[in-house]
């Protein structure tokens, strides 16, 4: 019996540590730098999608890759996965690139939604993980904002003034 408590106190202390090991909490923050398209089909659009990744902590962050999910106005918009590594060093910024993939649904989705608000605003959310060396659990964000659009009186006219 004492055998038994001794392994599982070792077992308990390994995991204990091992969880001290991984980044700490809101040390990532993540922003939606770019979006281009890429392609575009009748059912599907392909974007390359750039985010800006903070490292708010003091040690560097090596991503072996990750995903991504991106809402407009609530409502899903499309997915995304990289295999691309990026190291941000400690209270720095780096970016990377994320392929997305956006159906006809979606696409549908976001245009229902500007109709909504009057094409003036869109609110967007975008959430995944990235794989991290040194955590077995990677690093999960989550990031909202708004984007207001210029209203067709602000937008810059021709040299005609029309």
């Amino acid at each position: 019996m004492s055998l038994r408590f001794t392994w599982a106190a070792v077992l308990l202390l390994m995991l204990a540590g091992c969880a001290g090991l991984g980044p700490v909490p809101d040390a990532v923050r993540v922003t939606v730098s770019d979006i281009r398209v890429i392609d575009a089909t009748l059912l599907e659009q392909l974007y390359l999608v750039t985010l800006r990744v903070q490292n708010r902590s003091e040690r560097a962050l090596v991503i072996q890759g990750g995903s991504f999910d991106l809402e407009i106005n609530g409502r899903d918009f499309g997915s995304g996965v990289s295999d691309q590594q990026l190291t941000v060093p400690a209270f720095a910024d780096g970016k990377i690139e994320i392929r997305m993939v956006s159906t006809v649904f979606g696409m549908l989705r976001l245009i229902q939604g500007m109709q909504e608000r009057n094409g003036q605003q869109i609110d967007y959310a975008i959430s995944g993980r990235f794989s991290t060396q040194g955590s077995l659990a990677g690093v999960r964000f989550q990031e909202s904002g708004e984007i207001t659009l210029p209203s067709s009186g602000d937008l810059p006219q021709g040299g005609d003034g029309r």
